[in-house]
């Protein structure tokens, strides 16, 4: 029978890593994310833009790991008429809702039990599936169990006693801010990530907290220039490696195999991001141009900015964003909609808006 395991501390032993593994991987990852940064740095588009847009993506992707059937589409139109019953939009928002927290709480200091437990608090509340009498934003003090992504009752791996959480999530918590090795950033976030998956310190959302630490600890280690470095799209189309390669850190403490396919991650959502931001700072040009020469108001900028900010919006949405009246909005959006920018559910009244362009870019 299988016993709870015991993990390593941290920093790993000198000895664990073989660079030889994984050398051309990290090469490769960090010139990719550097040439992602200056994508961003350059685009006509204000970067912060870019945060809110890709969370979306990265919300959708963590969450399905977890078994959501969200889609960009139905959280793009939840935004503009909330469903409060439907458990998968209300995971992938509070995920979106954690992650900028995070931002917040990094802002203000460094890793720490309650801001993991924070975390922790905003990803479970509310409508959302969890386990039953799970414990939100502390962490477990029962033991749970790990089974195979099949549905199958057997039990994978039984992680750490409840009574060894708090000291195993101190060390993990030091190593993050004060870690005593000479790993680079890349690395030691592939460590941290694992390492958070096997205490499996909460009742439930392990695995989501894991994911938005990525993100998080390459933006406080100056990484990357906004925490909008999310890979959940790129374990999620190969999880049963993902779940494999972690489990070989602790049956066989082979952490060379998963550092390599972790980094492998990091090159592969660099590339897709590379050309997500190149056709959308493209597309943005054309479309702003466009409007430009059929609307002669200053206004145009902001027409475009809406739609680019939410590619699925309401009229209210665009009185906000470009503080018009109604009627000069709705004499505004007649024209985009003639010259194929946007698109229109066809309704007469409480009509939506879809950039359809842009979407079929973030449905990538």
């Amino acid at each position: 029978m299988k016993k709870a395991f015991n993990p390593v501390m941290l920093p790993l032993p000198a000895d664990t890593l073989d660079y030889s593994v994984f050398i051309n991987e990290l090469l490769e990852a960090t010139s990719k994310l550097e040439v992602y940064k200056e994508k961003i740095k350059d685009s006509k588009l204000d970067s912060s833009w870019f945060m809110p847009t890709l969370q979306q993506k990265e919300a959708i992707a963590s969450t399905k790991l977890e078994g959501t059937q969200a889609t960009l589409d139905g959280v793009l139109i939840n935004q503009i008429e909330p469903d409060t019953n439907n458990q998968d939009l209300n995971e992938v928002s509070n995920y979106f809702k954690a992650t900028v927290l995070g931002l917040e709480m990094l802002r203000r200091g460094g890793f720490s039990d309650d801001f993991l437990c924070e975390i922790h608090k905003a990803l479970l509340s509310g409508n959302v599936r969890k386990r039953k009498n799970a414990l939100i934003g502390e962490y477990r003090k029962t033991q749970n169990f790990i089974g195979l992504t099949s549905g199958s009752r057997e039990i994978t791996y039984i992680p750490p006693t409840p009574e060894n959480v708090p000291m195993l999530m101190k060390n993990l918590i030091e190593y993050i801010n004060n870690p005593q090795d000479s790993l680079q950033p890349l690395i030691r976030i592939a460590i941290i990530h694992a390492q958070t998956e096997t205490i499996h310190a909460f009742d439930d959302g392990n695995g989501r907290v894991g994911r938005i630490l990525i993100p998080l600890y390459l933006y406080e280690k100056q990484q990357i220039s906004l925490p909008c470095f999310f890979i959940s799209e790129a374990l999620e189309s190969d999880k049963f490696k993902y779940y494999r390669l972690l489990d070989g850190t602790r049956e066989k403490g082979n952490w060379n195999d998963w550092i390599k396919f972790f980094l492998q991650t990091v090159a592969k959502q660099c590339e897709k991001y590379i050309y997500i931001v190149e056709r959308i700072n493209q597309m943005y040009e054309e479309h702003l141009a466009l409007a430009k020469s059929l609307i002669s108001n200053n206004a145009v900028v902001d027409l475009i900015n809406a739609i680019y900010k939410q590619p699925i919006l309401s009229l209210s949405e665009f009185e906000k964003e470009t503080n018009l009246s109604p009627a000069t909005v709705n004499r505004y959006i007649n024209v985009l909609l003639k010259s194929g920018i946007i698109d229109t559910d066809g309704r007469k009244r409480n009509r939506t808006f879809f950039c359809y362009e842009l979407l079929d870019v973030l449905r990538l």
